[in-house]
């Protein structure tokens, strides 16, 4: 009888671990997006960056991990953020990222940057913040990584695919719009925008 039991048992089980483990894929490929793009530096190199971006249908990019190598770097690195990653880049050696909060929550976690855009620089194998006028100006004209989750999977996203990729100008949730091309002064008014609609005041701004 126990026997007979334990082989019920067992035979139920089955498809229901089946179920379970197709529902955590389904979850995992529906809300992690992993893609590789070509990306162009400043100097003219090209490199090949893996993108891997948290995404909700109702809200957009949550967190995004950016994986590359570079003779610079001792190693592949990996820079993770709760940003939409903009920018990566080399200029006199030293590595840069940049990235920009997709709403209001973002913007508060990374303490209200006055810039709105949030950049980074490699010290000894580390990705640390810093002021983003402390980016040379060079890198901060152009963004250099693809600004749109893809639709479809593909096993590596051109220079030139990117380029004819249909993709919406980003939009913040209300009257500001952008494109490939970093409009500074725009994003500076939406970061008093953002702090504004935060709720507090805007000597909460930060001087990053």
């Amino acid at each position: 009888m126990f026997a007979r039991t334990r082989t019920t048992w067992l035979l139920l089980a089955a498809p229901i671990g089946c179920v379970a483990a197709w529902s955590a894929w389904r979850w995992n490929s529906s809300h992690y997006r992993t893609w590789k793009e070509d990306v162009r530096l400043s100097d003219g190199r090209v490199i090949v960056v893996t993108q891997k971006h948290e995404v909700y249908e109702d809200y957009g990019t949550n967190r995004s991990w950016v994986t590359f190598s570079l003779p610079e770097m001792a190693d592949e690195r990996t820079w993770h953020s709760y940003l939409k990653p903009m920018r990566v880049d080399v200029y006199d050696g030293r590595v840069f990222v940049v990235g920009r909060p997709h709403g209001p929550r973002q913007f508060q976690y990374y303490r209200y940057p006055k810039h709105y855009l949030v950049s980074f620089v490699l010290i000894d194998g580390a990705f640390v913040r810093i002021p983003l006028m402390h980016v040379p100006e060079a890198i901060r004209r152009e963004e250099n990584i693809f600004p749109c989750v893809p639709s479809l999977a593909a096993p590596l996203l051109s220079s030139s695919e990117k380029r004819r990729a249909v993709c919406q100008p980003h939009s913040e949730g209300h009257q500001y719009q952008f494109g490939r091309r970093i409009d500074q002064a725009a994003y500076d008014e939406l970061a008093i925008s953002m702090a504004r609609l935060s709720g507090g005041p805007l000597s909460r701004i930060s001087k990053l």
